[in-house]
């Protein structure tokens, strides 16, 4: 599909973008997984994370800097041949559209536990369907400014969060290598997955303009946003409530907001909630847009449009499938599992190969 000027946007917008997708149901329950593997160096893992994040993103965007035109649908033809490519293709279709569905998973189940308890789950996924075909129909530029609109409601996010700070006891922290430094490293995988969406550069990347550098420092400009933000949020939940509490809580940001006392307002919960819908909103469609980007792509069409419902229908079906708790977590599971693929393994693999092959942008597929 050709890339139109119009559809273009500036590295400051990829900036907000990245924050914006990389902000997800994970934050929630970050702070109470982290407990559990590394106790009070959870933060600390965090911040290995960003490290690690930040080689991920380093690698693919040397991908994309000999492919400075492609998406990696493309990339793959032009690498590996057409058949294979479409194949790669065809896969990174079907984990876009997984982990659309995942993320409708678990937004529905914070919104079902947390304020419509009674709401069956059809008439929440058809929401998000309407919402998700509304506003992936539309061109990339205008879906970057939308979620960028969106972006500045993280302000809020991290006032709120931000608020426990005043009740905190840094004495729940110690020892912080009471888990041992190897836990502390190993558990950063945690957070690695809680921050999916960063991936998506693999599409849009070509949509943005300037030079390659400039681009670099935006995605890991916003990536380490995030991580920073995550990293604060753990904290303090650690710092707030005390290890035998962390063992109890699943989602200790939820809880620790229910405690916080707001003058009137009785439950600052139900103010940050739908603050972070939106989030949950912006997460879905971007990889509702990029499984239609894919499809069209696949089925050589002008753009993504046509594929759009079809994308977003297929991820609310994948959410709807789940019935137990077990279930539910199994779908998770390999969303986490095949993730490594798609986000280090296959990248890897085009890089190498455009390398071994001496292939780049130009070269028929």
């Amino acid at each position: 599909m050709k890339i139109e000027p119009k559809d273009t946007i500036s590295q400051g917008q990829l900036f907000l973008l990245i924050i914006k997708l990389q902000i997800g149901v994970g934050i929630l329950s970050l702070p109470y997984r982290l407990h559990q593997l590394a106790k009070g160096g959870g933060w600390i893992s965090v911040l290995i994370a960003g490290v690690f994040l930040q080689l991920i993103l380093v690698m693919m965007w040397m991908l994309m800097k000999r492919f400075p035109s492609y998406s990696v649908f493309r990339i793959a033809s032009v690498v590996t041949g057409r058949y294979a490519g479409a194949l790669i293709g065809a896969a990174y279709v079907a984990y876009f559209l997984l982990v659309g569905g995942v993320v409708m998973m678990g937004a529905f189940d914070i919104i079902n536990r947390w304020i419509l308890q009674n709401t069956p789950r059809w008439a929440v996924l058809f929401l998000f369907m309407l919402t998700g075909v509304y506003l992936i129909r539309g061109t990339f530029r205008t879906i970057s400014r939308i979620f960028i609109l969106f972006t500045f409601l993280i302000g809020p996010m991290m006032f709120l969060i931000g608020y426990g700070v005043h009740r905190a006891n840094f004495l729940y922290l110690l020892p912080l290598d009471e888990a041992g430094i190897w836990n502390i490293v190993v558990s950063s995988k945690e957070t690695i997955t809680a921050m999916y969406g960063f991936e998506l550069i693999l599409i849009i990347y070509p949509f943005v303009k300037g030079s390659h550098g400039g681009k670099l420092k935006a995605v890991s400009a916003g990536t380490w946003f995030v991580v920073l933000f995550y990293a604060f949020t753990v904290f303090t939940c650690m710092t707030v409530f005390s290890p035998q509490q962390l063992n109890m809580i699943p989602e200790p940001v939820m809880y620790l907001l229910r405690s916080l006392p707001f003058g009137a307002m009785d439950r600052a919960d139900l103010l940050f909630l739908p603050i972070w819908m939106i989030s949950m909103v912006a997460s879905m469609t971007g990889y509702c847009y990029a499984a239609a980007f894919g499809i069209g792509h696949l089925l050589k069409h002008k753009d993504h449009k046509k594929a759009a419902p079809f994308a977003v229908i297929i991820s609310c079906i994948i959410a709807y499938l789940p019935q137990t708790k077990e279930q539910f977590e199994l779908f998770s599971y390999i969303a986490d599992a095949s993730a490594y693929f798609f986000l280090i393994g296959f990248p890897v693999l085009l890089l190498l190969l455009s390398y071994a092959l001496k292939k780049k942008e130009g070269d028929p597929a």
